[in-house]
Formats: C-alpha cells, sequence, structure tokens
C-alpha cells in the first residue's frame, strides 16, 4: 500500500474505534434503576420543551430550565396531569452528549430530589424514549403495580 494510503486506514480505524458504544436503552431496565435508585422518580409522557430549541441537541454538559406537558403514571396509568418546570440535565462522554429527541411525544423519567424534577439526558440515553407505544405503557402501568418489570419479560 502507498503510505497515503496506508495513512488514510490508520486514521479510518482510529475515528471507528473512537466511537461512543452504548447498550440500546431499554424503558424496563430504566424502571427497574429508578425503582431500586434513594431518589423518587415521576414518568412522565407527553411533550418537553427546551427555550428556543425543538430537537435539544448540545456538545457540552449542561442544565437548562425546560418546559414538561402531558401526564404522569399512577396505578390507574398515565392519568395524572402534570405541566410545569422540568430541570433538562445534560451530560456528555468525550464529544458525545445526551439529547431530546425531535417533537413528537416521549417518556420521560423525572428525578425528583429537589423543587424541580428533573430529566437527565446522559450520552447513551435511558431516560427518555421517543413515541412509546400502549404496549409498553401498559407494561409500565403493571410494573408500578407490583409485576415483574425486569427487561426480558417485554419481549
Amino acid at each position: 500500500m502507498k503510505p497515503a494510503i496506508l495513512a488514510a486506514v490508520a486514521a479510518l480505524t482510529a475515528s471507528q474505534a473512537s466511537a461512543l458504544s452504548c447498550l440500546a436503552p431499554d424503558p424496563l431496565a430504566s424502571f427497574s434503576t429508578a425503582n431500586a435508585g434513594e431518589a423518587p422518580y415521576l414518568l412522565l409522557l407527553g411533550h418537553v420543551t427546551a427555550p428556543g430549541q425543538t430537537g435539544m441537541t448540545l456538545d457540552k454538559p449542561t442544565a437548562t430550565l425546560g418546559q414538561f406537558t402531558g401526564r404522569g403514571l399512577t396505578m390507574d396509568g398515565f392519568t395524572a396531569d402534570f405541566a410545569g418546570d422540568v430541570v433538562l440535565d445534560v451530560t456528555c462522554a468525550g464529544p458525545w452528549c445526551g439529547s431530546l429527541p425531535g417533537t413528537g411525544e416521549v417518556l420521560v423519567f423525572a428525578r425528583v430530589d429537589g423543587d424541580t424534577p428533573t430529566i437527565d439526558l446522559p450520552a447513551c440515553g435511558g431516560w427518555v424514549f421517543d413515541q412509546p407505544d400502549q404496549a409498553l405503557l401498559d407494561r409500565l402501568t403493571a410494573c408500578l403495580n407490583g409485576a415483574d418489570c425486569s427487561p426480558q419479560t417485554l419481549q
């Protein structure tokens, strides 16, 4: 191989090796993690907005105030109206940062450890799920009511 081609192959391999490798986020795993934690969580279904942004994507860690409008999970399903401020806490892993999906309906796990619920947005996700289907929402309701909520039970 020519030295220029060899250098290009080496550069390509290096950039691929530095890619962030994340497991696919699983809402049932998130439910189990939230349930096992010390801070309480709200499970919310609806729309998140951040000031001046749709499909929030940032390139550095930040916490910003956003708005959530939708419903919260109760023993009877997503039946409790919820509208209010939320903190959007973006964290990064190297150059990869967490983000919100576009403008559709989302399922969020909002941590409550202060006056304003916090939606964590880590680089690999895991606390916000875009356009959940009814089967998932029903499963989460069952989990809240004591059913087995291990990730493999969703399949």
